[in-house]
């Protein structure tokens, strides 16, 4: 094979080998986010009254790490302007939201929170009101009562 058909090969190999890359660190990090979260959760449950060192990290990390997936993902799989953009704020919501975690008790965290609220909420709103305009566009047409006595 000729050196230019080689380097070819080669840099389409590696075109095709980055999203793939890209989507297994997504999966990875929401593997490892809802592994957190399970952890937490057990951890919690069974030390119900009990505070241990290293809780903020532990509450930190599942938030952060899911930030993390929907970025690497919207890196891998660009969504149109507007899904970038929703995108954007839930990696800015799960951030704010793991930054509070972390600076529990300061004067952040307060604010942080505040911040993480509103970004969900926006979020979710986004969600809500592009549902509802996707079906009214796709719903059936209303249907006419026929001509007669009603």
């Amino acid at each position: 094979m000729s050196d230019s058909r080689h380097m070819r090969g080669r840099s389409q190999a590696q075109a095709t080998g980055a999203p793939r890359l890209r989507l297994a660190v997504a999966v990875g990090l929401g593997a490892l986010s809802v592994a957190g979260s399970l952890l937490l959760v057990v951890t919690d449950g069974i030390n119900a009254n009990v505070h241990w060192a290293h809780h903020a990290g532990v509450s930190a990390a599942p938030l952060l790490l899911v930030a993390g997936a929907i970025a690497a993902i919207s890196i891998a799989h660009p969504p149109a302007w507007r899904g970038l953009l929703v995108r954007l704020v839930a990696v800015m919501a799960f951030v704010a939201w793991g930054l509070s975690q972390l600076l529990a008790g300061s004067a952040a965290a307060g604010p942080l929170d505040d911040a993480a609220i509103l970004l969900f909420v926006l979020d979710a709103g986004s969600t809500v009101v592009s549902d509802a305009r996707t079906r009214l566009h796709t719903s059936p047409p209303a249907r006419t009562l026929p001509p007669g006595p009603h």
